[in-house]
């Protein structure tokens, strides 16, 4: 994110795979001409008067983790440009669906506070993470064909507190809650309803459009 509790802005590219071998380093190369396009974007908060840019650093931050169906999966790498001498750490989301399609999302990260969007959502760093990438996913999705590629997270509005909430050693272990998040589509506000569930295994949720 640019700075703490302002609004969010996600790239979001599509790649058809197929051989991984191959794949591998074509996608690498991809990702990073998409990084470095993000990082020069003005409307994506980057900064297009720095004329020297480049990939410093890539490391996994989140390991694989399956689908329902192989190969379907998840992953996060964290992808640092050196700009103009200014390190900006970007998070690489990685979503393979079971046809072998793979989504990706390019969020702006801090390691300051505990804030990923605006607003006044209880989800940790890792949930909220999780809902831009998983959301912005569905909302390309559902628009698939339009022109506009780009969504940016402009608020999230608690909506209903915890129910249910069960405490194990400090962590909850059981509760729901809704929450609002709204999405800028190159213009236009949309509004999803998120409902969480918290588990013993981790925090599920799911988005659909507020009507």
């Amino acid at each position: 994110m640019r700075a703490l509790l302002i609004p969010l802005t996600v790239l979001v590219v599509g790649c058809a795979t197929g051989r991984e071998a191959g794949d591998a380093t074509a996608r690498e190369r991809t990702i990073s001409d998409q990084v470095l396009a993000f990082d020069a974007s003005k409307q994506a908060g980057g900064d297009p008067s720095c004329r020297s840019r480049k990939i410093a650093a890539t490391a996994l931050t989140r390991p694989f983790q399956p689908g329902s169906q192989p190969p379907a999966g998840q992953w996060t790498e964290r992808w640092t440009v050196d700009r103009c001498g200014t390190a900006v750490a970007y998070d690489v989301n990685y979503l393979r669906a079971a046809d072998g399609h793979l989504g990706v999302t390019i969020v702006r990260d801090s390691d300051a506070g505990n804030a990923i969007v605006a607003g006044n959502t209880i989800a940790d760093r890792t949930l909220q993470r999780d809902t831009v990438a998983l959301l912005t996913q569905k909302d390309l999705s559902d628009t698939e064909g339009d022109a506009c590629r780009t969504r940016r997270v402009t608020n999230a509005e608690l909506l209903n507190p915890v129910t249910g909430a069960q405490i194990e050693d400090g962590r909850p272990v059981a509760g729901q809650w809704v929450e609002r998040w709204t999405l800028d589509r190159c213009g236009a506000p949309v509004r999803y309803i998120i409902h969480y569930t918290t588990t013993k295994q981790g925090t599920t949720f799911k988005a659909e459009r507020e009507k």
